[in-house]
This record gives structure tokens, C-alpha cells and sequence, in this order.
């Protein structure tokens, strides 16, 4: 994927929620090519659309989503500052130069990326044992634990591996962005590979 490539992407997520937003249900297909535009103008336009759509002081509001828990708006507004901030990462990797995402917005990617991704999209059957895995970083940990079509999120139990550091490492290696020699593991290996497999899975 080039870096062109990633714009398009982006632009086309931004778009895509904005029309959802707009129509009150999930839009038709997620074509929206910039055509004979500058793929900058072009991505500088729908970022500004997605913005006045996403206004945070509406936050409360009834909004369409595909989360069975939450119906609001600050679903959207949630889940397109994860979307834009890792693949920010995808650009400045790019140029050689990646910054950390800030410790509060990686961390609540993690939970994201455990509750959301993983409790409404992990395939049925897809890397489970059952083993449970604890993810920590300074001030917050989450404990979870893969079952045959069933997530358990289960503070306080023994886990079989515990991974660990900086909220914008353990972060963006659940989103296959860094490597294991980014995070500290510690226990069974497998489990978190297990883990790491079935959140690959969830995101596609």
C-alpha cells in the first residue's frame, strides 16, 4: 500500500461514516475514489465534513452504529479518532519517523480494541483456548479470555500471559503495527499469540 493509497483509504472511512451519520443507517458501498482531485484537497474535504458531523458536544446523541451497546454519536467520535490515529502511524512509518500515540487516547484503543472489535467481531472458532491473557499498562489492565464464540473479560483471574508497556505499544501492537519486542511478555507465549491472532481476525 502506498502512502496515496493510505489517503484514499482514510478519506474513504471518513466519508463513509459521515453518510452514516447523515442517513441514520449504514450507506451503500465504500467506493469514493478522488478521481482527477488532489488527493489532499480531496481527504481535507471529508475530514472536514466528518468533523462537523462529529461534534462532540453531541456526543449523547441517538446515532446509527454498529455497536449493539452503543447507539450515540460518541461512538462515532470514538471510533474515528482510533481510526485516524493508527493509521497516522501507518504515514509517519512511512516517512521513517512515528511518533507514540498519547497515552489516553492508546489506552482507551486497547479497550476498544478488546470490548468492541473483539466482542462483536471475533470469527466463530477463530484462535481460542480459553487461556486468559492480561494486558497492562501504567494505571489500567484488562484480563480477557477466548471461548468457542465468546469473549470473557475477567479482572482479578489468574492469567495464563500477561503483556505489558507503554499504552501506545500494547496498542499498536494489537494492531499488528509493532512487533513482540515492542511489549514485555511474560507466561505462555502461545495464549497471547492466540490473542494477538484472534484480534488480527476481528479487525480484518
Amino acid at each position: 500500500m502506498t502512502v496515496r493509497d493510505l489517503l484514499v483509504h482514510v478519506g474513504s472511512v471518513h466519508r463513509t461514516v459521515t453518510r452514516w451519520v447523515a442517513r441514520g443507517g449504514r450507506p451503500p458501498g465504500r467506493g469514493f475514489p478522488p478521481g482527477d482531485a488532489d488527493p489532499l484537497d480531496w481527504y481535507r474535504e471529508g475530514v472536514a465534513s466528518l468533523i462537523a458531523a462529529l461534534d462532540p458536544a453531541r456526543a449523547g446523541e441517538p446515532a446509527a452504529t454498529w455497536c449493539p451497546w452503543d447507539g450515540t454519536l460518541g461512538f462515532w467520535v470514538r471510533r474515528m479518532a482510533h481510526e485516524t490515529a493508527v493509521h497516522r502511524v501507518d504515514a509517519q512509518a512511512a516517512a521513517g519517523a512515528v511518533e507514540p500515540l498519547e497515552p489516553g487516547l492508546a489506552a482507551d484503543g486497547i479497550d476498544e480494541v478488546l470490548r468492541l472489535w473483539l466482542g462483536c467481531h471475533q470469527p466463530p472458532g477463530a484462535h481460542t483456548s480459553g487461556r486468559a491473557v492480561t494486558l497492562r499498562v501504567p494505571g489500567r489492565e484488562w484480563t480477557v479470555a477466548l471461548h468457542e464464540g465468546v469473549v470473557d473479560y475477567c479482572p482479578g483471574a489468574d492469567p495464563a500471559a500477561v503483556v505489558s508497556g507503554s499504552p501506545s505499544d500494547v496498542d499498536l501492537w494489537l494492531w499488528g503495527r509493532v512487533g513482540e519486542e515492542r511489549v514485555s511478555v511474560e507466561g505462555d507465549v502461545g495464549a497471547v499469540r492466540s490473542l494477538r491472532a484472534a484480534v488480527a481476525a476481528a479487525t480484518g
